[in-house]
């Protein structure tokens, strides 16, 4: 595997946990001009990675080999973080993001995005915001938000809050057949891969951001009940049944700061748009 000097890497983006969303990234990035590398936890993992992603080995919170050449490999590189957190050890996934950070600052990098999840919010209600207060009691929203601070509190990290993924093999119907879903009026938070490959593209030339925090997610409101209606009716099957009896606290994430700052502009804005693409 290719690792380059300081010099020959300004123009470069090292994508950590380069997995589903990850390797949809790479293509779109080398055309618009930047050498991809992309990390797995496993030697083999790593050398399955598609073209045109250099793919290398790292497990956080593990003895680093090669730190010299980890180091020089994320100097004046972009950093994407796609770690998702475990749900087995969650403070693993706290302390791996420290590491992170404490790296990228060790190597000199330029700046990194990490893709977090508008599931921050969960145990807060209404219209949800960058600014929301967000809730102590929930373990999954406070583990979310823990991880966001550990990379913001080295600096220069900007944090997108993605809404519940779809995308190439990954339509929303095959999410729930043969289950009977809660909370009909519920509005959807939901985010094709392809925006996320659009913003980061847009982001990078505009770095620094106004703000540390984004959301991403289709920002037309759309109940529950007919996204997954229309995500059933485009694969043929069978509708998906609701409990109409239990109905959660209404919940919407705006997300329209990012169109209003920045270059990046939504493909799918109502996101039954998307299905097709999926």
């Amino acid at each position: 595997m290719p690792y380059y000097h300081r010099k020959a890497m300004t123009n470069k983006v090292v994508i950590i946990g380069c997995g589903w969303l990850g390797q949809q990234l790479a293509r779109p990035l080398v055309h618009a001009g930047y050498q991809v590398f992309g990390s797995r936890q496993s030697s083999a993992s790593a050398a399955a990675l598609p073209e045109p992603i250099q793919g290398f080995t790292l497990a956080l919170n593990q003895p680093l080999l090669e730190s010299d050449r980890l180091l020089a490999m994320l100097a004046d590189a972009w950093v994407i973080c796609s770690i998702a957190p475990g749900r087995a050890s969650p403070s693993g996934y706290v302390s791996a993001l420290q590491q992170l950070a404490m790296l990228c600052q060790q190597a000199g990098f330029r700046g990194g995005i990490h893709f977090s999840s508008t599931g921050v919010y969960q145990g807060v209600d209404g219209h949800l915001n960058e600014q929301t207060t967000l809730s102590e009691t929930q373990p999954r929203a406070v583990l979310l938000a823990e991880g966001e601070q550990a990379l913001q509190q080295q600096g220069n990290w900007l944090t997108l809050r993605l809404g519940g993924l779809m995308g190439p093999g990954r339509h929303p119907a095959r999410f729930t057949q043969g289950k009977r879903l809660a909370d009909a009026q519920q509005p959807v938070n939901m985010l094709h891969s392809a925006e996320v490959v659009q913003a980061v593209l847009a982001l990078l030339p505009v770095w620094p951001l106004s703000q540390p925090c984004y959301n991403l997610s289709s920002p037309a409101l759309v109940s529950k009940q007919a996204f997954y209606h229309a995500a059933t009716a485009a694969l043929g099957l069978p509708d998906s049944a609701f409990d109409t009896e239990t109905a959660a606290p209404w919940r919407k994430v705006e997300s329209l700061a990012i169109e209003r700052d920045t270059p990046f502009r939504y493909r799918y804005r109502d996101a039954r748009d998307a299905l097709a693409d999926c």
